[in-house]
């Protein structure tokens, strides 16, 4: 079913693979959903051993920010997440060879895969969902420039994805497929303003969200979920037949 699914979304002028890059392109695509995978069971497993930390009110960045208890744990999953991204892009560049604008859309996914990477060692100060003199130093302007560097990184993350599927949309317009992922695009583009929006909200009232560790684990889902999507689609082309 998943096949039929996939060979009823595809455009019909998609050339097919050349047999010699296939076994390669299931390869990565395989290594990006196991990266996926592993970032989820890393923050579960740090947090779970985190004194106090909760995954409902506290971020994911605070499992590894200074004073955390196992902050490795966080630092590995996420740059393995990222060499996840950028095998993603590696995989989907055979794909794309012949569509308008086939470049962007990977070196957005590996752009994306850097950030994820430079996540690690930007570490954040301190906790601010917990700290109160954390929240009072980040409301000053007062943290650390790597502090400040880890925040863009992580939005840098958000924003690189967010736009793979517009550009995505773009290369393989026009089909059925181009416009699945421009409808879910514009869809997730709405969710993230919305969060943009109330964290604004959140800052100018100095404080913080009672379940904003909730709200970005389902981003970060929606990020895994868009990536293992991708690479699935890979897979299936990539296939014998």
């Amino acid at each position: 079913m998943l096949r039929d699914l996939a060979l009823w979304l595809r455009p019909a002028e998609w050339p097919v693979l050349p047999d010699v890059v296939r076994r390669r392109v299931r390869a990565l695509s395989w290594f990006a959903i196991a990266t996926q995978v592993l970032f989820i069971v890393g923050w579960i497993i740090a947090g779970a051993l985190e004194p106090g930390y909760s995954p409902v009110r506290s971020t994911i960045s605070e499992l590894g920010a200074h004073g955390a208890a196992h902050p490795w744990i966080f630092d590995v999953s996420v740059v393995v997440w990222g060499l996840g991204f950028i095998a993603l892009a590696v995989a989907m560049l055979p794909s794309l060879r012949t569509r308008r604008w086939a470049w962007v859309a990977p070196s957005l996914f590996v752009l994306a895969g850097v950030c994820a990477m430079l996540v690690a060692p930007l570490r954040l100060d301190c906790a601010g969902t917990v700290s109160h003199a954390c929240r009072m130093r980040e409301a000053a302007g007062s943290l650390s420039w790597h502090a400040y560097g880890h925040i863009w990184a992580s939005r840098g993350i958000e924003v690189s994805l967010l736009l793979t599927a517009f550009v995505l949309a773009r290369s393989l317009w026009p089909g059925r497929l181009a416009r699945l992922m421009f409808f879910g695009a514009v869809v997730v583009a709405a969710f993230l303003l919305f969060l943009g929006l109330l964290g604004i909200w959140i800052g100018t009232h100095n404080g913080y969200v009672g379940d904003i560790g909730l709200w970005e684990r389902i981003s970060a889902l929606v990020a895994n979920a868009w990536a293992a999507v991708c690479a699935t689609v890979l897979i299936i082309e990539a296939s014998p037949g």
